[in-house]
């Protein structure tokens, strides 16, 4: 969906404002040009009224019911306010077409009380050579384009614009936008849709097969019916603590961050840093315990151990095969001696051994014996060989025993250092906890109680995950059961061959959305890298930079690592141009990566930025697409103050200029009059490098604009 034209009327100070919109690929940036209190924002709440309505509106304007007309309209005297947005779509058949999407309402405000409003009217006409054809549902459809839950995405204000990365919203509020975007831009939740609607076709036919196949067979299958049903409600119980956790999580960051803010009292930002260093050197203490109990697990079940508390057994036993051996016992070789010498018919010692002699029926006698006792001379001189390669692997319990005892010392190297380290966590936090400050004491508090449900929270969750474990494999157990007994019984094969292609349709839909889950999740983590480090300039390899990488963790949150592998505070440790860098990037990635074609409308993106940074960011986000990236347009509404030391990058990369004026700031900034007794917002056709009667301000000849003495009305 590319965004064509906009025609607002009555909307706030917009009494007749039309703006068209670049839609070519290779220019796909408009720029909206406006300072502030001009109209830039009242432009984006019209466009989102008109997508979406009031419920477009209330999410980012944050106000229950937000006026549509002016303050300037009086009181009792209804008001037709409209918004009408052609746009281009292009369909799954490569087929594009136009539309035309008008929303209409009454409004008439009141004096002292919130206006009244009637029902909005929502029309949708395809415009074709034959003329303006309906499309009903109008709201349905547009919904299906661009949906409201995603306006985030599509229609982004610069002050909100952090929301995505920042702290100032809690983690799990951060995370479930962050992943309800990417799964809706992905189609992740109608591909959960359709594999839920799989695994209730495939249970009902499996229901049936089994009901055929006898009273056994009906058995296992509720077996596994109930197996599965309590796997579902472990599942939910463990969806359930894990949002508690995270609300948990979020409040104790809350509080952390209150309590370290606190300034002046004792020596608390001494004690913090000592807390928090000494919380990470537990944790890599405990590391080096497991590690060594790991490498002593490894050791006891090594040939080396073995070897060296059965030495002596096999001592014994190895002398007594190499008595063997030097018997001439084994290896037993006389077997094939014998039975040459009687195919030859001569002895060794030349005697004769032809049929009917004496000598010959001696020797076969030896024969027969020598075939009787072959098998455990065989398996006798197996052992000897076998034990001379004990004898060699003996040699390595010198290893065993200086490995055992580098990982015994290396053991109590790292149990002794964690005592010591939970020895001077808690005089630490004792110390915190005695300052004299009743907040503190209060957050200290209720930070230790939160801590310890946190950490119950963890070990319930780790009782859940072993209890879905077991029933999980118990399920397979009881369904390898029941398709033993269906296969024996024979059920009907029409059946067996539904559930068999719904079971293969479940499982292909499964894979594909622990694809888009896994897989695309790390393209668009790995795009959003890409980006983020091109915007801000930084190099990863690089030993004096600051940042080595950006990630979007199995939680989804999106993280920064400094060079030193450690995650940035997104609020204090990234600037404000890197706060706004990290959320375009992660915008542009995920929309590049799910090919969607959408407007990308931003208001005052440019804020805090400034150099090189700045230059980088509107290269990136305006540039034309290049090899498969999809098609998309970009619209920037803009300050001045943003455009400059970009002017010549929104020459380029734009095709399509205009700038919004109110009369209201006349004449403090405006220089020219306009005629009419209430202010408005006016649009003219002027670039980022021109000025008009309509858009001429004090401070022109500053930014150096090419002056147009006309009136140069859109």
């Amino acid at each position: 969906m590319l965004i064509k034209s906009v025609r607002i009327v009555r909307f706030k100070l917009m009494r007749d404002v039309t703006i068209h919109f670049s839609a070519d690929p290779a220019k796909p940036l408009t720029v909206i040009r406006g300072e502030n209190g001009s109209g830039k924002t009242t432009l984006l709440y019209a466009m989102l009224w008109g997508l979406y309505g009031m419920q477009g509106l209330t999410k980012i304007a944050n106000v229950d019911t937000p006026r549509l007309t002016s303050t300037f309209c009086p009181p009792g005297v209804p008001v037709s306010v409209e918004v009408e947005i052609v746009f281009e779509h292009t369909d799954d058949l490569g087929t594009s077409s136009e539309y035309r999407l008008r929303r209409m309402v009454l409004e008439t405000p009141m004096a002292d009380t919130p206006p009244r409003r009637a029902r909005d009217q929502v029309t949708l006409f395809r415009l074709t050579p034959e003329g303006d054809k309906p499309v009903n549902p109008a709201e349905a459809w547009i919904e299906r384009l661009i949906p409201q839950r995603l306006s985030d995405l599509f229609f982004t204000n610069g002050d909100d614009i952090q929301k995505f990365i920042s702290g100032r919203v809690h983690s799990h509020e951060r995370q479930s936008k962050v992943h309800q975007a990417i799964r809706e831009l992905l189609g992740i939740d109608q591909l959960t849709s359709s594999v839920a609607d799989l695994k209730y076709v495939h249970g009902n036919i499996k229901r049936r097969v089994s009901a055929e196949s006898g009273k056994d067979a009906e058995e296992l299958e509720n077996m596994c019916e109930n197996l599965r049903r309590q796997i579902t409600e472990q599942e939910e119980k463990r969806a359930n603590l894990e949002t508690r956790q995270k609300s948990m999580e979020a409040q104790q960051h809350e509080w952390n961050r209150e309590l370290n803010q606190l300034r002046g009292i004792g020596d608390l930002d001494e004690l913090n840093t000592q807390i928090n260093a000494l919380k990470k050197r537990i944790e890599g203490c405990r590391k080096r315990v497991e590690a060594a109990l790991a490498d002593m697990r490894t050791a006891f079940k090594s040939q080396a151990l073995s070897l060296a508390l059965a030495a002596t057994s096999v001592d014994q036993g190895r002398a007594k095969l190499e008595e063997l051996a030097d018997r001439r016992v084994i290896p037993n070789t006389s077997l094939k001696i014998l039975e040459d010498r009687l195919e030859d018919g001569e002895c060794i010692c030349g005697g004769d051994l032809r049929l009917g002699s004496v000598l010959r029926d001696h020797v076969q006698h030896l024969l027969d014996e020598q075939r009787e006792n072959s098998e455990m001379a065989q398996r006798l001189t197996e052992l000897r060989y076998d034990a001379r390669g004990l004898a060699v692997a003996a040699t390595d319990n010198e290893t065993f025993a200086a490995r055992r005892e580098a990982t015994l010392v290396a053991y109590t190297a790292a149990r002794d250092d964690l005592s010591r380290a939970d020895v001077e966590l808690k005089q630490a936090e004792t110390k915190r906890r005695l300052i004299d400050d009743t907040r503190v004491r209060t957050l200290t508090d209720e930070l230790a109680a939160v801590g310890k449900k946190i950490g119950d929270g963890v070990l319930e969750l780790g009782r859940i995950e072993e209890r879905i474990s077991s029933l999980e494999t118990q399920l397979g157990e009881r369904e390898q059961e029941l398709a033993k007994v269906t296969q024996k019984n024979k059920a009907n094969r029409d059946l067996i061959i539904k559930r068999d292609v719904a079971e293969e349709l479940r499982s292909l839909a499964e894979r594909v959305q622990r694809r888009l889950e896994g897989e695309y999740v790390q393209m668009v983590s790995a795009r959003l890298q890409e980006i983020f480090l091109s915007i801000v300039g930084a190099e990863p390899d690089a030993q004096l930079g600051v940042f080595r990488g950006v990630s979007i963790t199995e939680k989804f949150d999106i993280v920064v690592e400094s060079q030193h592998g450690t995650n940035l505070d997104t609020d204090y440790e990234l600037n404000g141009a890197s706060q706004r860098a990290l959320t375009l990037a992660f915008i542009w990635s995920l929309m590049e990566v799910a090919g969607i074609t959408a407007p990308r409308l931003i208001d005052t993106p440019l804020g805090m930025v400034s150099g090189g940074v700045k230059q980088r960011m509107v290269n990136t986000i305006t540039h034309p697409p290049t090899g498969d990236q999809p098609p998309y347009q970009v619209i920037l509404l803009l300050t001045r103050s943003e455009i400059m030391e970009v002017g010549e990058l929104l020459s380029q990369h734009a095709g399509a200029f205009a700038t919004i004026s109110c009369s209201k700031d006349y004449p403090t900034d405006l220089v020219y009059e306009w005629p009419g007794e209430e202010p408005e917002v006016r649009a003219c056709s002027c670039t980022h490098e021109q000025a008009c009667r309509i858009c001429a301000r004090n401070i022109d000849n500053a930014h150096g604009l090419a002056f147009r003495n006309m009136e140069a009305a859109i």
